[in-house]
């Protein structure tokens, strides 16, 4: 569920860039916000990555060998 998470936000964050980009949709109005929205962009690109990667890490099982009696 946190890759899904993860993904999505990402996705989030490659939409709006792409969007920006192409002039689908201007985002950040004047040309004086330009930065903070590409900071923003890629502050969301980046919690992406470390929530899919903080479960994606977290859902591998323990490698700890199995005592038998």
């Amino acid at each position: 569920m946190g890759q899904l998470l993860g993904g999505v936000v990402i996705l989030i964050a490659i939409l709006l860039a792409v969007g920006q980009h192409y002039n689908v949709y201007n985002f950040y109005g004047s040309a004086s916000n330009k930065w903070y929205f590409w900071g923003l962009v890629g502050a969301i690109g980046l919690i992406g990555i470390i929530v899919a990667a903080w479960f994606g890490m977290k859902k591998q099982p323990s490698q700890e060998p199995v005592k038998s009696n």
